[in-house]
């Protein structure tokens, strides 16, 4: 297998005699794809905005995206730090909020930024904790610890039920996905690998195949986590034991929101912020 595409899709490809070239799924044309993917998708939102009830300002959003998120946040009055590591992904995003008082966008990698000021709420979407490793999850959370407001919410999601079991075996399927002309195939295909532990995805436009062509193949590793190991995690990196809520889609698939805060001392943070 080459080393983001599924032996599944090596073969498909194969077959029909096109060549494979990878492609980053959060960039270039994988941000366009993503952005009809997902965007549309209402899960998590209303959940978001209750807690953001709660919360003072500003709000920070990370790996926010096209906006999922982020532009309901602003629509309610909120003011939004947006950061991403990809700036196609953002650019979705200045697009349907341009020049927005209420808005910041900032590229960076979620394991690694500094902003000014503290957060009355730190959230992160779609799952996308499970882009990172054991190691970027430990920097992630030192940074979400130096950026959250002394009584600050801290919240992100994972796959559970339904929607988790589809991501822990290889599978191969032909899915619809809205065009900017109507509906499109594509091929979807998943390879599980170490032992278990993590997924490649792959994603290929069906029209794009063809005998002695080059095919894009949008592409993606991520890790499979459950809400116990994350739960674990949050409490040796200082958080308090998160609160574990159901989040139903429309689709009738489990998403559970991970909902914490900071139980170390104010002097421990200070510290961090001074490092």
């Amino acid at each position: 297998m080459s080393r983001m595409i599924t032996d599944a899709m090596v073969v498909r490809l194969d077959i029909a005699g096109a060549v494979p070239q990878e492609q980053d799924l959060y960039a270039g044309a994988g941000a366009e794809f993503y952005e009809r993917l997902v965007g549309p998708d209402r899960a998590e939102i209303r959940e978001v905005l209750a807690l953001a009830r709660e919360s003072a300002d500003p709000i920070l959003d990370i790996a926010a995206g096209g906006g999922r998120l982020t532009i309901p946040l602003v629509r309610s009055g909120r003011r939004v730090t947006a950061i991403d590591l990809s700036d196609d992904m953002l650019s979705h995003l200045r697009r349907a909020l341009p020049d927005h008082p209420m808005l910041e966008c900032v590229v960076a990698d979620m394991r690694d930024f500094a902003l000014p000021g503290r957060y009355g709420l730190v959230v992160i979407g779609a799952t996308s904790i499970t882009l990172l490793d054991r190691a970027g999850r430990s920097l992630l959370y030192a940074n979400v610890r130096r950026h959250l407001a002394a009584d600050g919410i801290f919240a992100f999601t994972v796959a559970g039920g339904a929607a988790a079991e589809t991501l822990t075996e290889s599978r191969d399927q032909e899915i619809s996905v809205a065009g900017p002309d109507g509906d499109e195939t594509y091929f979807f295909s998943q390879q599980m690998e170490e032992e278990g532990a993590a997924r490649v995805v792959n994603w290929v436009r069906a029209s794009d195949v063809r005998a002695g062509g080059e095919v894009t193949v949008l592409t993606s590793r991520l890790r499979v986590l459950d809400h116990e190991i994350l739960s674990r995690e949050l409490v040796e990196a200082g958080f308090a034991e998160p609160a574990v809520i159901s989040v139903r889609t429309h689709r009738g698939s489990d998403i559970l929101l991970l909902r914490t805060s900071w139980a170390g001392s104010q002097e421990a943070r200070d510290g961090d912020a001074a490092d």
